[in-house]
């Protein structure tokens, strides 16, 4: 095997250069069978559309048959009920209206043309929920687009138009938006998982071997590594306490506890990196029930922690590594909670991209892997090019590590991960009048290449690792 020869978006970060390191539970420490999931979470909206009478059950059909639609990375137009793939600037790349493609034309009337939804980069970039649109950036959000589109359309049919592009505030599809919220809000609400309320988490509970992977061996071993090495380690994420303490155990095992200095959940990530500490207080969990939770002034180890702020954790860590400013490394996978605001606090985000499994764009930063069996490193791309894996042959694959122990089947399903009808996750190819193509960056793939320090696709990835090497 040639020696590594770095493309110009291949980053190395060196593992031993920080003193902290910490990890996001959902689909990054804990990862998720995305078929599964993908149905659990589109079928749990929809049940509880149908309850409230937004939708009726005979809608399902057509929910099932609107699949196509789903994908991650997509933005959804609250006003216009739009779904939309953006371009690196907010410029809109593809529009769908319920299953209707808008075109070229449409789009530009739609939106003006060569126009760019600035407003939702800022609310991003901020920490803000902007007003008008949603980023869709987890496999626990991008489900429902299916529902959406079908939302949409049950609008229209309603009103009585016949929807047009271009004729703006003749349907408003904001009430649409606030109900499939409502529905995330009813089964991702803090008592569901005690009271066994909105499908996701009794589900969950009921069969977890359908739904969440256990963590491998090896990367059991990369984390006991990184331990003894002298690297603090901790869990953050926007999980309840209850689900979390459930999760880890089943997918980590109960060393967990031990493993980690600090275990933060209901972090309400990005808001724990852009407010104010005052605003932010850390609270204590008792028996894993947040309804009994006390805030706190000083934390301390082997405890369970809500909500909280990033100044206030670095403080702590300050003060358990003995350095005034360490450096943390983050490793998590939404855009929005886990990388974009990061620098607010001073941390680097590593970002989980599962879609790397399927696709090895240049656009983005991607690690560089360690053949442990020659000692040299090896770039998951060659010469710099894009190597497209989307092909049949290559949307199942095996997970490729050198993990012996590893007893777990890690197979992906291609289809979840990159989409026939929206395209690559990361680029978008635009078709001149005269023939000509021009590939541009998708919204996603920039804030990847522009605020995340390496991307990987699961943390297993780094299980031949070792800690001392860059990767």
């Amino acid at each position: 095997m040639s020696e590594t020869k770095f493309p110009k978006n291949e980053y190395v970060v060196d593992v031993g250069n920080y003193h902290v390191i910490g990890f996001d539970m959902d689909h990054t420490l804990v990862r998720y069978k995305l078929p599964a999931v993908r149905k659990l979470v589109r079928q749990c909206i929809f049940d509880y559309l149908v309850k409230a009478k937004v939708l009726k059950r005979s809608d399902e059909e057509c929910v099932l048959r609107y699949d196509h639609l789903v994908t991650k990375g997509l933005v959804v137009d609250k006003v216009h009920g739009n779904l939309l793939k953006l371009d690196s600037d907010g410029g809109v790349l593809m529009a769908y209206h319920g299953n209707h493609q808008l075109t070229p034309c449409e789009i530009d009337l739609e939106y003006g043309k060569g126009s760019k939804i600035e407003s939702l980069q800022n609310s991003l970039l901020a920490g803000d929920r902007p007003d008008d649109y949603f980023l869709f950036d987890t496999y626990f959000d991008c489900p429902v687009d299916s529902v959406i589109a079908v939302l949409v359309e049950d609008v229209d049919r309603k009103s009585g138009k016949k929807w047009v592009a271009g004729q703006k505030n003749t349907t408003d599809y904001t009430e649409a938006w606030k109900q499939l919220y409502a529905g995330f809000t009813h089964a991702f609400r803090v008592d569901a998982f005690k009271d066994g309320t909105g499908g996701f988490f009794s589900s969950m509970l009921a069969t977890p071997e359908k739904y969440i992977r256990r963590v491998t061996p090896g990367c059991h071993r990369w984390i006991q590594a990184l331990r003894e090495s002298g690297h603090l380690l901790f869990i953050l994420t926007s999980s309840h306490a209850d689900f979390a303490e459930f999760l880890l155990d089943y997918s980590y095992g109960k060393s967990w506890r031990s493993d980690f200095a600090y275990v933060g959940a209901n972090a309400r990530k990005p808001g724990f990196f852009a407010q104010p500490p005052s605003a932010r207080p850390f609270y204590h969990v008792e028996n894993y029930r947040e309804s009994s939770c006390c805030p706190v002034a000083d934390l301390k180890e082997g405890a369970v922690y809500v909500q909280g702020n990033c100044a206030g954790l670095t403080s702590y860590f300050s003060r358990l590594t003995g350095v005034p400013s360490p450096k943390i490394a983050y490793f998590g996978d939404s855009l929005r909670s886990d990388v974009l605001c990061l620098s607010k606090g001073g941390w680097d985000p590593v970002a989980i991209v599962e879609e790397l499994f399927v696709e090895k764009p240049n656009n983005v930063p991607v690690q560089t892997r360690i053949d442990t069996t020659n000692g040299r490193s090896v770039s998951q791309q060659q010469n710099g090019q894009s190597s497209n894996l989307s092909s049949p042959a290559a949307k199942r694959r095996k997970l490729d590590t050198s993990d012996s122990d590893q007893a777990e089947d890690m197979d992906y399903d291609g289809e979840v991960l990159r989409s026939d009808i929206w395209g690559s996750f990361f680029t978008h190819t635009i078709h001149g009048e005269g023939g000509e193509a021009r590939v541009v960056d998708t919204l996603c793939a920039h804030f990847l290449s522009k605020y995340a320090m390496t991307c990987i696709p699961c943390l297993p990835e780094l299980a031949p690792v070792p800690v001392n090497d860059v990767y």
